[in-house]
């Protein structure tokens, strides 16, 4: 089952339908909700999954819970799951980069463009094809600014 799960989807949308099974609340932006929104076609260019996290302390717990299950290194503690801005954190399924400070700051705006898709019979939280491109952008633009000003 787990092989033909793997060949249908990327390894890190897996990852995100599993924290969803636990009930975690997010919405996955990045390349994985492009892929899912059949705005990307190769499986290998889902890297990781992106998951804006809403706010929130029983969600956080959710959540530290769920990672404590597929985590293959250390977890994260509930205070930098809270306080943090990207807390990456590597899985089983692939590295999962959980947004804390953009769920602080888009999580409503995000939810509401986002719609449930089913990954493995578990529904996601995906961003719009929209929202998930604008971050894309945005954080392409920060990545090339902050490379010119280390080559100043």
């Amino acid at each position: 089952m787990l092989r033909v799960l793997l060949a249908a989807f990327p390894s890190a949308v897996l990852g995100a339908a599993v924290l969803a099974a636990e009930e975690v609340s997010f919405v996955l932006v990045g390349s994985a909700a492009l892929w899912l929104r059949g705005e990307i076609a190769e499986i290998a260019d889902v890297a990781d999954a992106d998951a804006v996290i809403e706010p929130g302390e029983r969600n956080i717990h959710r959540l530290r819970g769920a990672l404590d299950g597929i985590a293959i290194g250390p977890v994260p503690s509930v205070d930098s799951l809270s306080g943090g801005s990207v807390v990456p954190v590597a899985t089983a399924y692939g590295k999962v980069d959980c947004l804390v400070e953009r769920g602080r700051r888009d999580w409503g705006r995000l939810r509401r463009g986002a719609g449930h898709l089913l990954v493995a019979d578990v529904p996601v939280l995906v961003a719009s094809s929209a929202d998930a491109w604008n971050l894309r952008r945005q954080h392409k633009e920060r990545d090339n600014q902050h490379k010119e000003r280390d080559n100043e």
